[in-house]
This record gives structure tokens, sequence and C-alpha cells, in this order.
């Protein structure tokens, strides 16, 4: 313990839109989580608001690791939307209200007093899969997808070992992707196609739309309990929503040639049969398909990924 107290400590933060979840480990072992703790993201989260949220867990993180905030040396944060890294600031962010344009960086250089990198979340859920999780099964790994499956869809690209952010820092966002020729010309609004068709929001909503008759709310958790029983509508659902994300599985592979590709979120860790349909079609489909696992990190990938982050030097 004594020598964990002068260690070089560094701080993980996931922002999501249900919780935020703070972690603390020690520089030289980023996979290697202290102390965590997590609380509900509130539904006004302002900004500045938000910063002292987290840096109250992050200071009762460090307690409970027996660190103090001396120690401190440096901040990632994964957080949702269209971010610019270089400058750290959130352009917009769907799943948090009112956040455009949010310097969210210098906010948490100025409570911590010390660096802080703030990128995509699925970009850093990837990084963290990158160097402690799935890529670790490719001896020299330099490329991996991480593809997550849950209310949204979503991609983190690392290529040559870096992340893949694009001219507008879109690069992996798969919700816009049209599966189908019969989507062309449609608004799908903010949330894009494969979305609204294929991810957890687009199975509910499909259901919700065949059985309007229903006042329960369903989720995509139900309709997949109910294709496993037997319904037949059920399994139409899935079955389409399962091809649509292959495909885009498919197209990603064919465009980026990974040595792994990686399905995390909610619904890929607890739909083992959707994972296998898109190993089968990847598999099937190309002539130089990646390997197609389960992330090896789980849930923890965005938040080991952030204290990747927060252990890289900043250029």
């Amino acid at each position: 313990m004594a020598d964990q107290q002068h260690q070089p400590a560094i701080a993980g933060v996931d922002i999501g839109g249900t919780n935020i979840r703070c972690a603390v480990a020690g520089l030289e072992a980023p996979s290697r989580i202290l102390s965590r703790r997590s609380i509900r993201t509130p539904a006004d989260a302002e900004p500045r608001a938000l910063v002292e949220l987290i840096s109250h867990q992050i200071d009762l993180c460090l307690s409970e690791a027996g660190l103090t905030r001396e120690t401190l040396v440096s901040v990632g944060c994964a957080a949702p939307g269209i971010i610019d890294v270089e400058a750290g600031v959130i352009i917009s962010a769907a799943n948090l209200e009112g956040w455009r344009d949010v310097p969210l960086a210098r906010l948490l250089e100025a409570r911590f007093g010390v660096p802080a990198a703030v990128e995509n979340d699925v970009r850093v859920a990837a990084l963290g899969e990158f160097k402690y999780g799935a890529g670790r099964m490719k001896e020299g790994c330099r490329s991996l997808v991480y593809m997550t499956i849950s209310t949204g869809v979503s991609a983190g690209i690392i290529v040559d070992g870096k992340p893949l952010r694009g001219a507008h820092y879109f690069a992996g966002e798969l919700g816009y992707f049209l599966p189908d020729p019969a989507h062309i010309g449609k608004d799908w609004g903010i949330n894009g196609c494969l979305e609204l068709t294929a991810a957890g929001v687009g199975i509910a909503q499909e259901w919700a739309t065949r059985h309007k008759n229903l006042s329960t709310d369903f989720s995509a958790a139900d309709v997949f309990t109910s294709a496993h029983a037997g319904d037949v509508e059920a399994t139409q659902i899935i079955e389409r929503a399962s091809n649509y994300l292959a495909q885009a599985a498919v197209a990603v592979c064919t465009i980026i040639d990974p040595e792994v590709f990686v399905l995390g979120g909610g619904i890929a860790e607890n739909e083992p049969q959707l994972i296998s349909r898109i190993r089968d079609v990847v598999r099937t489909t190309i002539p130089y398909p990646p390997p197609v696992v389960k992330a090896e990190l789980g849930g923890d990938s965005p938040l080991i990924g952030a204290l990747a982050l927060a252990a890289t030097p900043k250029p």
C-alpha cells in the first residue's frame, strides 16, 4: 500500500446516457482497475455540473484505492457523439441534451489540474479491446474493429495501432449504413437507417408497430425472448436485424481488412446467436475473414479504454 500511495495514478471516465462510470488505475497498469464508481447520468446534465460530479466520484475512487489527488497525472474520458479530439470538444452528442461545442477536455483540465483527453466512447472501447482485450489474440496486431450493438450501433476502428476518426470525426458511425436499396431516399433522422432497423431501438420500434394494440412498452430484450420462445413475428424481426448487421460488418471488413473483428454492447454480449450469424456471414462472404469474437473486456471496454487514453501521452 505504501508504494501504491506514491505511484502515478490515472483516471478513466465513461459518460453514458444512463450511467457515468469512473475508475482509477496506476499509470503503468491501465487495465488493472484499483477502484471504480458508477452514478446515474443526470437528466439535465449541464457540462460544468457534470464535471463536478465526475470530480467527486474520482476523488472517492482515489480514496478507496489509498491514493490522493496529488498522485493523479492524467484523465481519459469516453463520451458519446462527434468529438474534435485535438481540441477536446464535443461537437454534438445525441445522448446528452444541449451538449454542442462543449470544451470538455478544458473543463476537466481546469478541475483536476492535469492533462485530459476526450474521445468518442465506441472508439475508446475499440482502443481498450485493442490494447488489453481481444486485440491480444493476434501477435503484433495493428488493426481491429469494435462494433457495438446495443440501443444503437456504431464501430470503433483501429488502423496501424491508432483510432481512425475521419475528416469529420465521423468514421465508424454505422447507424447511417443503408442495408437495403428500399431504404434509399427515406428520412431516418438523427439515428440513421441501420440503427432504426437493426439496433435495439429499431427492433423495439418494429415490434411496437406490429403490436399497436398492446399498451406495454417493449424492449429489444423482450423481442429476443419472444423469438427464443418460437414467436414467428419476433423471429422475423431478429433475423432481419441480424442479416442487416452482418451486411454492415462485411462492408466494414472489405474496407478496413482488420485483423480482429470484435462485437460488444448489451445486445451482442447477451445474444450469442447474433454473434454466430455475423461470424458465419463474414466467414462465408469475404476471402480473408478476420476472427469475429465477443468483446473480451465485456462492458468494461470503454472504461478500460478511457484509462488507456489517459495513459497515452498527448502529442
